[in-house]
């Protein structure tokens, strides 16, 4: 298997940032939480690929994204309407941002991987939203 380059995920990130932007003026609320994911992984896979070719990744504009990304999933809730769901999906995204955190600090590729898994299976979760 090959493993991309911190620029070819990083150019690929730009480019799907771009799409999303084009779509994000039309999108309804699951489609923007989508594109938020989308972005996440993003951000979370180049900084992965940045610490396996020997960057450090704290105070870069991926690490710097996703914890934006993160905290704006969390503040977003609806915790009036969503009720316990809301409050499980925030515990969620502080645990992810304290990964993040973790991850960015230590300059921990397999961190990074573990949580890029596990915002993985969130965003699988929330995609089924639309079948």
């Amino acid at each position: 298997m090959t493993t991309a380059t911190a620029s070819t995920v990083r150019a690929t990130g730009l480019y799907r940032r771009l799409q999303n932007e084009s779509r994000a003026s039309a999108a309804d609320p699951i489609e923007l939480v989508t594109m938020l994911y989308d972005e996440l992984e993003t951000a979370v896979g180049v900084l992965a690929a940045m610490v396996r070719q020997g960057q450090r990744v704290s105070a870069t504009e991926p690490a710097h994204r996703a914890r934006a990304i993160l905290i704006g999933l969390d503040v977003g809730l609806d915790h009036e309407n969503g009720g316990d769901v809301a409050e499980a999906l925030a515990r969620v995204y502080r645990s992810m941002r304290r990964k993040l955190d973790n991850a960015v600090a230590a300059n921990d590729a397999d961190e990074l991987d573990e949580l890029l898994k596990g915002i993985v299976t969130v965003s699988s979760a929330w995609r089924q939203l639309r079948q």
